[in-house]
């Protein structure tokens, strides 16, 4: 394999494919096709990593030679230009796995700044690391949980079923309901995204069915709601769970009757709109103390998909924070990242994620904003993420006060950080602190604090 990534540019136009060429050609090696027989060919020979591919040509279009990419290189990134861009060609691409598409005519710049996004992500993935997984359109994921709700998913995306989705805060809620919308018949629709718990409840009625003039203080014109404005497409309500008894009501009548009345007026309005719901609370908890009706809880559990919290999928914590810090990688410009060492992957792997994946992103962005190095280590991620033993294993920490408890985990989570930064600079105190952001005596006082010897980390 070269050194360099491999870029396939594959277009019937001669100018074209030596216009790209030229582009690329300090960032990457270019092979050329000129239709899609011989860039399947290419394909076959050598280990390409990213395709830019026409969409019209005259032996197979650019799907095609997409379809052809994910089953001989599918470690691979795709982008698509074309000149007939369409919501459908672009919504396909997408679900076969393309990474991006473009729109002829286009500046050579604009192409070449995709094209390296695209290469940054796929020579990331290269070094023995497997392509993401998506079990589902935007979803990355193995765990056989994950397995069985995507299977879930592609099953109630083919009905107009109304869908409920439930799991902690963070597990990706919305990211399911978006693959619910994108595999449906109504995927050429709009998805249109309200959280419950983010409007004021006396605001909320407004957003949902629309108002009319003058209906209250401040409506100085008639206004759709997102039932009228996710009309042919998918409507979602994430934290359905924090929506006000008496709006319950209405919202199940919509759902009943297929109609809304906007604020203010008398007139019924035919909408045609899938429902896709979410929360994290439990709903039948909530029906049997009464603070949840029973009839549009009925309404929502027509298809009900259950989200497993991260704990849960620990199998998931490595490949997603690859998957994180990929993104990381295309969006920082002159930085490399090549992975995690172990001892960071072990924290992460010990760490419970109470905030789920939204967390686990979090805490992959500030470790590469924070990490001074291409592999991110322990010392690179969030304090809360290190593992923290309060107490010897079996010992009663109910014995300590409440700060004693406290300060034992600050002196743990401390030797650790300071044994992981001495690790990466080899025991060289000075640019340790001077990456701690500590001045060179302090450093010296707190190693001496924690019992912790540069020396041990020093090359021979």
């Amino acid at each position: 394999m070269s050194a360099r990534p491999l870029v396939l540019v594959v277009d019937d136009k001669r100018n074209m494919v030596r216009l790209m060429a030229k582009v690329l050609k300090d960032d990457a090696e270019v092979r050329t096709a000129l239709n899609g027989t011989e860039a399947i060919r290419i394909l076959e020979a050598e280990p390409v990593d990213v395709v830019l591919s026409d969409l019209k040509m005259p032996d197979m279009d650019g799907l095609d030679v997409l379809k052809a990419c994910r089953r001989l290189r599918p470690r691979a990134e795709f982008v698509l230009m074309t000149a007939y861009a369409t919501v459908g060609t672009a919504v396909e691409a997408l679900k076969l796995g393309a990474y991006d598409y473009l729109t002829k005519p286009f500046e050579p710049e604009a192409a070449r700044a995709v094209l390296l996004s695209a290469l940054a992500r796929a020579t990331l993935a290269r070094p023995g690391e497997d392509a993401d997984p998506e079990v589902l359109p935007g979803v990355i994921a193995q765990a056989p949980q994950m397995q069985a709700v995507a299977e879930l998913v592609r099953r109630v995306a083919d009905s107009e079923a109304t869908t409920l989705i439930l799991g902690e805060t963070g597990t990706g809620k919305e990211r399911i309901a978006r693959a619910v919308h994108a595999l449906s018949p109504r995927a050429e629709g709009r998805f249109v995204a309200l959280n419950c718990a983010a409007v004021p409840a006396e605001l909320l009625e407004s957003e949902l069915f629309g108002h009319a003039r003058g209906a209250f203080t401040g409506a100085t014109s008639d206004k759709k709601g997102l039932f009228e404005e996710a009309h042919g497409g998918s409507l979602f309500l994430d934290e359905i769970g924090d929506m006000r008894p008496s709006l319950q009501a209405k919202l199940t009548r919509a759902l009943e009757e297929r109609t809304v009345r906007r604020v203010g007026e008398n007139k019924e309005r035919p909408v045609d709109v899938r429902l896709i719901a979410a929360t994290h609370r439990d709903v039948e908890a909530m029906v049997a103390a009464g603070t949840f009706r029973e009839d549009l809880w009925y309404r929502l559990n027509v298809a009900l998909v259950q989200l497993p919290p991260l704990r849960e999928r620990k199998e998931d914590v490595p490949l997603l924070a690859h998957h994180f810090l990929r993104q990381q990688a295309e969006r920082a410009r002159g930085r490399t990242f090549t992975g995690f060492t172990h001892a960071a992957l072990e924290a992460m792997l010990a760490y419970d994620w109470p905030g789920n994946v939204r967390q686990l992103r979090s805490a992959v962005e500030r470790a590469a904003v924070v990490s001074t190095h291409p592999e991110l280590d322990v010392g690179d991620l969030p304090p809360e993420v290190l593992r923290v033993d309060l107490a010897p294993e079996g010992a009663d920490l109910a014995a300590s006060t409440w700060s004693e408890a406290l300060e034992r985990g600050r002196a743990d989570v401390g030797r650790r950080y300071l044994e992981a930064v001495l690790r990466r600079f080899e025991g060289q105190v000075a640019e340790a602190a001077a990456h701690a952001g500590v001045e060179r005596e302090s450093f010296y006082r707190l190693l001496r604090r924690h019992g912790v010897d540069p020396a041990t980390y020093r090359r021979e």
